[in-house]
């Protein structure tokens, strides 16, 4: 039997740019990830991503269930431990961020990702999953 997890990664778009972040987590990879994290028992997908938005981006920031739109699910080895497999569950921000980006306790740094910047830290599910979409659906240039 898998080891299977549910995630949810929201994606923020600005002026063609993507952002994302430097996790505690994620640092011990060296890759940057979307916002997100993981389902926890009897939350909605939706539900999960307005929670690690919340907690992630943190500084008074909220977002609603209708300001997001699912956008990709897929399922892939887990970017902390291969052994697992991630059934990630992506969202496309339909607000943008409001506050300041300001490190906190899960989050090193932020970073606005744009088309021709180095790609080599960026974790799987940007480059092979939600970058070829945005270019597809023309929301990243």
């Amino acid at each position: 039997m898998e080891n299977l997890i549910y995630v949810v990664g929201t994606a923020f778009i600005r002026d063609g740019k993507l952002l994302i972040s430097m996790s505690q987590r994620s640092a011990k990879k060296g890759r940057y990830t979307l916002v997100g994290g993981g389902v926890e028992k009897g939350e909605t997908f939706k539900e999960a991503a307005r929670r690690e938005c919340q907690e992630e981006i943190s500084n008074g920031f909220d977002i609603k269930e209708e300001e997001m739109k699912e956008i990709l699910n897929f399922r892939e080895p887990a970017l902390s431990d291969p052994t697992l497999t991630i059934e990630m569950h992506m969202m496309l921000a339909l607000k943008d961020v409001d506050v300041e980006l300001m490190p906190n306790d899960e989050i090193i740094e932020y970073k606005w990702f744009k088309l021709g910047d180095d790609d080599s830290q960026l974790a799987s599910a940007i480059k092979d999953h939600f970058i070829p979409w945005a270019i597809e659906n023309r929301i990243m240039y």
